[in-house]
Parts: C-alpha cells; structure tokens; sequence
C-alpha cells in the first residue's frame, strides 16, 4: 500500500509512511487549518516536514492498495 499527500501552490508529493492513517490525516489537517496551526509529516523514508495547512491552497490523499 502506499500513501501519498498532495499538495497545490506549492506543488509537492510527499510518499507517506505505511502505517499513516488516511482519515486522520485528512481530518487532522482540516482542524489544524481552520486553527492556524502547524502539523509535522514523516514520509516513508523517516524525513519529517512541517506543513501548514492554512497557507495551502489545496491538498488531497491517494491511497493505493496494492
């Protein structure tokens, strides 16, 4: 399985750790914009990104089953 998070402006793919739960994400990422807050990300190589999810126009998660 694999899990990508998608974002616009800026344009970015980040491959996600397996064990990331989709629904979670998506949710946390709403409460963290509608707040102004920052949320930290681990892609599936261990390397950890701060996102803010106010300042992005758009993002969406793909999940592929394999």
């Amino acid at each position: 399985m694999s899990i990508e998070l998608i974002t616009w402006e800026p344009k970015h793919v980040w491959h996600l750790a397996d064990d990331t739960n989709p629904t979670t994400l998506l949710d946390t990422m709403s409460k963290h914009a509608r707040r102004g807050r920052t949320l930290t990300i681990t892609d599936s190589h261990g390397n950890t990104t701060i996102l803010n999810p106010a300042r992005l126009q758009a993002w969406t998660i793909e999940v592929n089953r394999e």
